[in-house]
């Protein structure tokens, strides 16, 4: 093998495609793993909220101890769900439930663990095309103004939504109508801010199609940010000047507080794709629909399935195990484990996203009156679909929603048509 070789490339520096390369390299295994970044630097620029379930963290075999001493975090216990016509419900997990993180050092810690155990990274390198010569994948970069060819023996994609190489060997990738575009503000001096709770926002007015959200960093700092459906793409800075500016119950307490940083991004919103594998070929993450669709989070379900895919590519290479036989193990394995319920939550998103304010003030006040935080405290925050279908069907909240099934049936059928 030469010095732009190596047996398994990792496309993508986030926190899936790091892990990947963690995994794939873990206990100083015989086995060369470069992970390409078309970025400069690890973490830049960020895209996201860093709002993640600790329990999924700890699934990850991440120690949230460790974590917690070198980069810290906020904790937040609680969930408060604003209707469109300002009512709201509240979730109290009572225990530690998420973790608000900073996702540039977040993404730099894993980096770092992935280099210390031995992976090389490429920063810069930017990706343009691939292909498989029956050996190898072939590898067209540029860097630095200059064309580079290198190869690898298995190749692991974490390239995000926009999956152009998954999509080039004609592998499924992401419906680009369920990528909501975003914008985030970093907030300091925010006023009445509760530390331990996050608030998400519904309504046509401020996050048309999705929802608005005021997560806290700590007692005075928070990011507020929204997201649109694809009919609005273009004024996403109008809807968070909108929001920020207009909100009754916000304005106040925001009047006063500065903007420290803005950044955007897109929330995906795809539910999971159907294949995930090719020859000496594994998607992961984000280019895999590895997320939820309610909420767009994907740190956790995507992280271990990167994990999963680093283990079946080292597992290729240092047991000399049939390649395809790997990469077809890693999707029914991953699938085995979350796509009942990553299809379930893509339901309730086509369903969410064209419901009228109307219909999203009688929820949040059915929830309210039928007391949803107690029916979903123990329910697992990753992986939550069946959990609100199970709370949806209970004769309570059946009955009362009755009325509600028209409108719902209607936005389902408008959602799959999109």
């Amino acid at each position: 093998m030469t010095n732009s070789d190596c047996e398994i490339a990792v496309i993508g520096a986030g926190p899936v495609g790091s892990l990947a390369a963690w995994e794939a390299v873990r206990n100083k295994v015989d086995v060369s793993v470069s992970a390409f970044e078309e970025h400069y630097q690890v973490g830049k620029p960020p895209h996201c909220s860093g709002l993640i379930s600790l329990k999924g963290f700890r699934d990850l075999g991440v120690s949230l101890q460790r974590i917690k001493r070198n980069l810290g975090y906020n904790t937040i216990r609680r969930a408060k769900f604003v209707s469109p016509n300002y009512k709201s419900v509240e979730i109290d997990r009572d225990l530690e439930a998420m973790g608000v993180f900073d996702r540039v050092a977040l993404d730099r810690y894993f980096a770092r663990r992935a280099k210390e155990s031995g992976c090389e990274y490429r920063l810069g390198y930017r990706i343009k095309q691939i292909q498989f010569d029956g050996s190898y994948w072939n590898l067209n970069i540029r860097h630095k103004k200059k064309e580079e060819v290198h190869r690898s023996k298995i190749l692991i994609s974490a390239e995000g939504i926009h999956a152009k190489l998954t999509s080039s060997i004609g592998l499924p990738f992401p419906d680009k109508n369920w990528c909501f575009p975003a914008i985030q503000n970093e907030l300091e001096d925010v006023q009445d801010l509760e530390s331990d709770c996050v608030e998400l926002f519904f309504g046509q007015k401020y996050a048309p199609g999705f929802f608005g959200w005021l997560i806290p960093i700590n007692e005075n700092s928070a990011r507020l940010g929204t997201a649109v459906g694809w009919w609005c793409k273009g004024k996403t800075r109008l809807y968070m000047k909108h929001f920020l500016e207009k909100h009754p119950l916000l304005f106040k307490r925001l009047r006063k507080s500065k903007i420290k940083q803005t950044y955007g991004g897109f929330v995906p919103a795809t539910g999971p794709v159907k294949k995930t594998y090719h020859r000496n070929f594994m998607t992961v993450g984000d280019a895999a629909g590895q997320s939820k669709a309610t909420t767009g989070g994907g740190v956790n379900i995507g992280g271990y399935c990167g994990r999963l895919a680093g283990l079946m590519a080292r597992k290729i290479i240092s047991e000399d195990f049939p390649a395809i036989v790997g990469c077809r193990e890693y999707q029914q394995r991953w699938q085995a484990r979350f796509e009942p319920d990553l299809s379930l939550m893509k339901l309730l998103r086509r369903m969410m996203t064209p419901l009228p304010d109307k219909t999203w003030n009688s929820i949040i006040q059915i929830a309210k009156e039928t007391e949803i935080g107690e029916s979903l405290k123990a329910t697992n925050i990753d992986l939550h679909g069946l959990g609100l279908l199970k709370y949806a069907l209970t004769p309570r909240v059946f009955t009362k929603s009755l009325h509600l099934i028209p409108q719902t049936a209607v936005s389902l059928l408008r959602g799959l048509a999109s």
